[in-house]
């Protein structure tokens, strides 16, 4: 009896530890994001965020790193597989996407377009396929921690996004010509934000795969 509770406490112990490490370690590194945010605006303003700027290049990167995570994943765990590829499928489209600029200059124009829709493609193929397992796998998803951080960042940038950088929002708030600089800072922030922390549920859901892979070699969920 002295011996579980003994169990329980180290587990306890164990589990406040690792919290407290995830929030200090994101807070760190969304602290820093803000703050790289508010010294960019303040000293190059507008261009700090334009196609080719530190922000867009950094959301490109978010995209590119969670969805070579998620893959990581389900390599990690087989019944990951499925969920992981068609989130990967999705955040390769987001990555195209935030590439248009560079793949319309120096590759070939809307040639980002052509990339998405092969994508696109590909996933319809592979869900065909994988149907059911795709189904069980996402289902599973659902109830891990890693979908909750998933689904906000997802959220943000695909809704919040999109609202909150309206231009005739800020235009009618502002009544000044500058209103288009304001409302191009607080759009990447946000998209910076949503980014983060879909990439932050790749590391989660990552993480998951590992310890299941780790204490359960031979389960297959």
């Amino acid at each position: 009896m002295k011996r579980a509770v003994v169990v329980v406490k180290r587990s306890i112990r164990t589990v406040l530890f690792t919290l407290a490490v995830r929030i200090f370690v994101y807070a760190l590194l969304l602290g820093g994001l803000a703050y790289g945010m508010l010294w960019g605006a303040v000293v190059y303003d507008e261009a700090f965020y334009d196609e080719l700027g530190p922000v867009e290049s950094l959301e490109t990167v978010f995209a590119l790193s969670a969805a070579l995570v998620f893959l990581l994943a389900g390599r990690k765990n087989s019944s990951k597989t499925p969920c992981a590829v068609m989130i990967s499928g999705l955040l390769f489209c987001a990555f195209v996407r935030e590439s248009d600029y560079i793949l319309d200059t120096f590759v070939l124009r809307h040639s980002w377009k052509i990339g998405i829709v092969l994508i696109l493609l590909w996933m319809a193929t592979y869900a065909a396929r994988h149907f059911r397992d795709i189904y069980m796998s996402v289902l599973k998803f659902t109830h891990l921690p890693s979908f909750g951080i998933f689904m906000s960042g997802l959220l943000v940038l695909v809704v919040f996004s999109r609202l909150f950088g309206y231009g005739p929002f800020w235009k009618a708030i502002m009544d000044d010509p500058s209103y288009r600089t304001v409302k191009t800072i607080v759009e990447e922030g946000v998209e910076q934000m949503g980014y983060f922390l879909v990439f932050i549920s790749a590391c989660e859901y990552w993480h998951e795969a590992r310890m299941r892979s780790r204490f359960a070699p031979k389960a297959t969920e």
